[in-house]
């Protein structure tokens, strides 16, 4: 400052202006230091802060969290995830499935979220398909009547039959068990039709999709609805399941008598066991897949014969204790466990336990078969 008010000073002695415009001329030409020219500091602007700075840290944490995915609905009779959730809110369909050579190969066994297996007249078997998590593809069967076991099924899963026709003997215990049934045969339902190229009886198939579409709109099938209970899966399931240690397995085979026989085969691959019948891997007609199991649960059951309610050929029918207590195997990831079933009541639900611990039984994801086997009947493993 006293430079520069030096340059406005009037100076007469030519020795003093001659210093001043030396002085001046080497100030100009020199770069300028602020902080040297003046005593008061220089405001200058500080850079932008960033919005990350300018965040509290507690803030920053919270503004935008990241949505949290909702879980994906788990159907209740395998743990795999569902297709459509809205179908858990419907009642579950117990269809009746042929499995006489005659009728094979059927149609959405590989649809069906959980698969029952009984014997019938004559020692050979009937799948009951249960379908609630997954749509089917074009029509289900070949249906045929239902079984003195459908009774079993109601009370213990909470499961809506659907079939065509049933014995004398067993309409009369359905009708004294106030059991609903969709039976083809009477009711003028619209669902069921000759369909494909088996001779009949083996050719009736039903659409499961068009009687999903009439729940809560066909009044009869609503009645039906009505008196069955909220579903009561017998089993528990969870991704990394403590399955006790058993024994290897790759092959299980059952017959029911001498010539009818019925297997699984455990593929290491895909994890699961490959349906066998008469020693034939079966693949389902709708699909083109092979029907598969993630579990087989084989339930040893006490087995009456009843006489006095034939079949059409003179055969006597079968008829299953499925309250009480008994033995049974699990088979899952080539292993095979000892475990134990009870179910006290015929309101009361099966319950399943390892045999060696009590624990109940939980089981990985995945489709289940329920062998229902009468004692006495071969089991053989390999």
């Amino acid at each position: 400052m006293q430079l520069l008010h030096s340059r406005r000073v009037q100076v007469s002695v030519a020795a003093g202006m001659t210093m001043v415009l030396a002085v001046t001329a080497m100030w100009l030409l020199s770069p300028r230091d602020t902080a040297s020219v003046s005593a008061t500091p220089t405001l200058t602007a500080s850079p932008r802060p960033t919005a990350r700075a300018t965040v509290p840290p507690s803030a920053a944490a919270t503004a935008s969290p990241a949505p949290t995915p909702e879980p994906a609905a788990r159907c209740p009779l395998n743990g795999l995830p569902a297709a459509d959730p809205a179908l858990l809110d419907r009642t579950a369909l117990a269809v009746q499935i042929e499995n006489h050579p005659a009728a094979r190969p059927a149609r959405n066994l590989t649809r069906a979220d959980m698969v029952v297996e009984a014997t019938v007249e004559g020692d050979t078997t009937r799948f009951t398909a249960v379908f609630l998590c997954q749509p089917t593809l074009g029509m289900t069967g070949p249906i045929r009547s239902a079984r003195y076991y459908n009774i079993d099924l109601w009370q213990d899963l909470g499961v809506l039959t659907v079939g065509f026709g049933a014995s004398n003997g067993a309409l009369s215990r359905f009708r004294a068990a106030g059991m609903p049934y969709a039976n083809g045969i009477t009711g003028a339902w619209p669902w069921f039709r000759r369909h494909g190229t088996n001779a009949a009886p083996h050719n009736l198939y039903g659409d499961v999709e068009a009687v999903r579409a009439a729940l809560g709109s066909n009044a009869a099938l609503d009645r039906l609805a009505a008196n069955v209970r909220e579903l009561r899966p017998q089993l528990a399931f969870d991704p990394e399941p403590e399955v006790p240690r058993g024994r290897a397995v790759a092959r299980l085979e059952i017959r029911t008598n001498s010539y009818w026989r019925i297997g699984w085969r455990f593929d290491e691959e895909l994890g699961a066991w490959r349906r066998l019948d008469a020693g034939v891997e079966i693949h389902d007609e709708a699909t083109g897949q092979p029907v598969t199991a993630r579990t087989v649960v084989v339930q040893r059951v006490t087995q009456e014969t009843v006489y006095d309610d034939p079949d059409p050929a003179g055969n006597p029918r079968r008829l299953q204790h499925l309250v009480g207590s008994g033995s049974g195997t699990l088979y899952v990831d080539g292993t095979a466990i000892d475990v134990r079933w009870s179910r006290p009541a015929a309101d009361a639900g099966t319950t399943w336990t390892y045999a060696d611990s009590g624990e109940p039984v939980v089981l990985p994801p995945g489709v289940v078969w329920w062998e229902i086997v009468p004692v006495g009947s071969s089991l053989t493993e390999a």
